[in-house]
This record gives structure tokens, C-alpha cells and sequence, in this order.
């Protein structure tokens, strides 16, 4: 059976601790989409990893990277050299039609972002849209391509004429890169990885077919999907779980869904953010959560937990349950708000209406008396504060699905199931 770990909110949810919880019981991972523009961590004991292609696990597991993934070849190798240093033996397996995010790429999105100035989308730049782009256009470089230099040669010269006339005529910038070099690094980065390539589709198919489970991630988060996230502040594709079945290549089916969500909301670079804190308590949240981009480093917006997104999320990804993160870091503030309507001109209006024109609406807030510090262990519900279980009991009321597990720390062990 699929089981799938999706974000509810802008990303950034806590999915990679829950990615790596949740394989405790399961021998096989898969990532589907996303690249190298953000991170899952995962912490356990003295070990924490950083994952941006690899699927954020520390088990000992069967890792796949299927064909709807982009692939930072230097990112790629730096996570397997990770693994195998810190002796996880893990059995990892690479679909060979991923497409490549080269350093073109990321030359290209720079000289875009700062071309589009007080319009630009908050890119972390390495390259993930344009390597979509050029994957849509149909002239794309996959990892299939690198093993054959002359092949790859031919491609990339095809691909650097588009691109540094773009780069040079559109965007007034020139390109710092020597073609030469970036031909000889894919090149070897791709027969590096070579012996890992395996045609996913079939090795997830095969093991459906013998009733093994499947654990899916899903890189970024339901708004930044492309096109039922705050569009154009958004990645530049698909990013509801449901997109797992073209992305991997198996048919639709039955899933398990849990929805991971932090107990406020952040976000990282431009868009609509209607929960938005501009006092101290942001401050406050942003230290205590460590709330700094895995890859930009840079400060994560913060603000109120807003439910309308989060319900309206449960609903595009048909989730079943609810995974809650970082309830230790609201533990001190007066007073807790939560988003529980959205109006525009005194009109009450709708989450889909409302994502047309997310910097317009006014948030309807509920307050919460807030808890006292957390303990670094709780055996079960009751020991909560009951402020939180309050909190909690809200939350899922207000959702629709259960909230079954409650991570109070970074660690793995710091997890409640509900």
C-alpha cells in the first residue's frame, strides 16, 4: 500500500522527521518531485542530516528517486557520500529519466529573479524552474544523458545557445560559466551515480504487486503547488500528492495521507501571507522554531496557524491524518491566535476564492490560553497541558481528520501518537 507524507501549508512543515519516523516500520521510501531548492532534516541522537534529493531518512531503507524528481548532481553525490559515511546502508535506486538541474540553470534563474526586481518570486535560485522549463520544451538533459560525453556535448550545446542568448539579451547579464567545465563535471557526476540507475516505475510497481508498502515524500507543500497554491508565488510544478502517480509511473490507487503541519505558520521569500506577525512574537517564534531556510539560510516569515489554508489543504490531498509539529516552540506567548475565516470588504468568502487574491483578505482570528514549557517526553495525551490539548482538539475539529501524532521536539523520540 502507498503512504504518503504531504505539507499543508507553505512548506518547511517538519515532513522530513516525520518521512524518517514513519520508515521506521517501513523497508522503502520514494521521492517523486522536487529538487535541490528545499530540504527535509532529520535528527536522531547525535545525527542530523540535511536531504534535498535522497528521501530524509536515517533507517536503513530502500530509497528511490523517481523520474518526476530534478536532480543537482553535486547535491546528489554530497547526500549518498553522507549516507555511506555515517554507515546508514541504505540500498538507494535512481530513475535515469530524471532531468538535470545544470549550473546554467541557475544562472538563468538568478539573472530572471533579479531581471523581474520588486516582482520577483523569492527563488532560491539554483535552477529547479528553468530546468522545468527546459524539461516542458522538450529539451531537457536527463541523467541518461551524461554517461555518452559526445551525446552530452551535442545536448548541452543545443541548450547553452538557448540559454545564454536568454541570459544575455533578456536579462542584460552575461554567463559566468566555461561550457567546457560544466560538460566535464555532469559528465562524471552521471557515471558516478550510474551504477544506482533503476527504472523506478517497475520496482515500485513489483513491489505494490506483492503487498509491500511504499512511503512517498513530497518536496515543498499543497500551496506551493503550481497551480492550486498562491500562484505565481509558487514552485513551477505540481506539488499535491495525488501528482505521485504520472510522477512515479504506477496506476492510481488507495493511499494512506498524512498531513504534516506546523502549530503556526511560516514562509520563505515573496507572496501572500494573511497571518503574517510583524511584532516580537515573530521574533520569538523564528528563534525558538530555528526557523532559517534548510537551503537560502534565510529568516522564515512567521505568523498565526491559519486553518481555512490548512482544511482547504486536507481536501485537495485527501489526507487521513494529521501530523503536528513544533507545539514546544508556541510554549511562553501570552496568547495564541488562529485563522478560522478569511473576509473581504466585510464578506465572508471561501478558500478557493480566497487564493485568487490572498493579499487582499482580512483573517477572522480565535484566541487560545497558551501552555507553560513542555517536558522532553509524554507517554500519552493526557499528560499534555491541557491548554494544548485544547489547541489540539480544535485543530482537528476544525480540519476534519484526526491529528495523530504530535512531535513536541526535533528528535524522533520527541513524538506523541495521539
Amino acid at each position: 500500500m502507498l503512504k504518503a507524507v504531504v505539507g499543508l501549508q507553505f512548506g518547511d512543515e517538519g515532513k522530513g522527521k516525520f518521512v524518517d519516523y514513519l520508515s521506521g516500520n517501513i523497508n522503502n521510501i520514494a521521492r517523486f518531485n522536487g529538487g535541490a531548492n528545499a530540504g527535509h532534516c532529520v535528527q536522531y541522537g547525535n545525527v542530523r542530516g540535511s536531504f534535498s534529493q535522497l528521501p530524509a531518512s536515517l533507517n536503513k531503507k530502500n530509497l528511490y528517486i523517481c523520474q518526476g524528481a530534478l536532480i543537482s548532481l553535486p547535491v546528489l553525490v554530497k547526500e549518498i557520500d553522507f549516507i555511506k559515511n555515517e554507515n546508514i546502508n541504505s540500498s538507494i535506486f535512481i530513475d535515469p529519466r530524471c532531468h538535470v538541474v545544470l549550473p546554467l540553470h541557475a544562472e538563468l534563474n538568478k539573472a530572471s529573479e533579479k531581471y523581474k526586481g520588486k516582482n520577483k518570486i523569492g527563488s532560491v535560485g539554483v535552477g529547479v524552474g528553468a530546468c522545468v522549463e527546459d524539461k516542458s520544451n522538450r529539451h531537457g538533459i536527463r541523467l541518461i544523458d551524461t554517461l555518452d560525453k559526445e551525446k552530452l556535448r551535442s545536448k548541452l550545446a543545443f541548450l547553452w545557445g538557448i540559454r545564454e542568448k536568454q541570459i544575455n539579451y533578456v536579462f542584460n547579464e552575461q554567463v559566468k560559466l566555461d561550457f567546457e567545465e560544466m560538460l566535464e563535471t555532469t559528465h562524471q557526476y552521471g557515471k558516478r551515480i550510474e551504477p544506482y540507475f533503476t527504472f523506478t516505475n517497475e520496482a515500485i510497481g513489483n513491489l505494490l504487486d506483492h503487498g509491500d508498502d511504499i512511503l512517498l515524500e513530497t518536496s515543498q507543500a499543497t500551496f506551493l503547488d503550481n497551480s492550486f497554491g498562491t500562484y505565481p508565488y509558487t514552485v513551477a510544478y505540481q506539488t499535491l500528492v495525488q501528482t505521485c502517480f504520472a510522477m512515479i509511473g504506477i496506476p492510481a490507487q488507495k493511499m494512506h495521507i498524512v498531513g504534516v503541519m506546523k502549530a503556526y505558520m511560516i514562509r520563505v521569500g515573496n507572496g501572500p501571507f494573511p497571518t503574517e506577525l510583524q511584532t516580537e512574537q515573530a521574533d520569538y517564534i523564528r528563534e525558538r522554531g530555528n526557523e532559517y531556510g534548510t537551503v537560502s539560510k534565510r529568516p522564515r516569515r512567521c505568523g498565526w496557524l491559519d486553518l481555512c489554508l490548512i482544511k482547504h489543504a486536507v481536501r485537495l490531498n485527501g489526507v487521513t491524518e494529521i501530523a503536528i509539529t513544533n507545539v514546544d516552540v508556541l510554549a511562553g506567548i501570552d496568547e495564541i491566535k488562529v485563522a478560522i475565516a478569511y473576509e473581504i470588504d466585510g464578506e465572508i468568502i471561501g478558500s478557493d476564492k480566497a487564493l485568487l487574491q490572498l493579499d487582499k483578505v482580512k483573517p477572522i482570528y480565535k484566541t487560545f490560553k497558551c501552555w507553560g514549557e513542555l517536558k522532553e517526553s509524554y507517554e500519552n495525551l493526557a499528560e499534555l497541558p491541557c491548554e494544548l490539548v485544547d489547541f489540539l482538539n480544535y485543530i482537528q475539529e476544525y480540519a476534519g481528520v484526526p491529528i495523530k501524532y504530535i512531535s513536541h521536539g526535533p528528535d524522533r523520540a520527541q513524538t506523541l501518537i495521539a
